[in-house]
């Protein structure tokens, strides 16, 4: 069970290119390490994650210097 701390519409992940996407109905918004700690427990090597609420692109969160940051 994923728990971001909202609702989720959709969740995709990409293996190949180590990225994810998590789409949100309108008015949702995830907490930062939930939302890392879910993907990673899929793909522990995860690199970067989109975040689209109501279907546009809202955060995307990457590792910058060791470090994972929102953008």
């Amino acid at each position: 069970m994923w728990d971001v701390m909202c609702n989720i519409s959709k969740i995709v992940i990409d293996i190949d290119n180590r990225c994810g996407y998590l789409y949100l109905p309108e008015l949702n918004v995830p907490n930062m390490r939930s939302v890392i700690e879910c993907f990673k427990s899929v793909d522990p090597e995860i690199v970067h994650i989109h975040t689209f609420v109501d279907g546009k692109i809202d955060t995307q969160y990457v590792i910058h210097d060791g470090e994972w940051i929102a953008i």
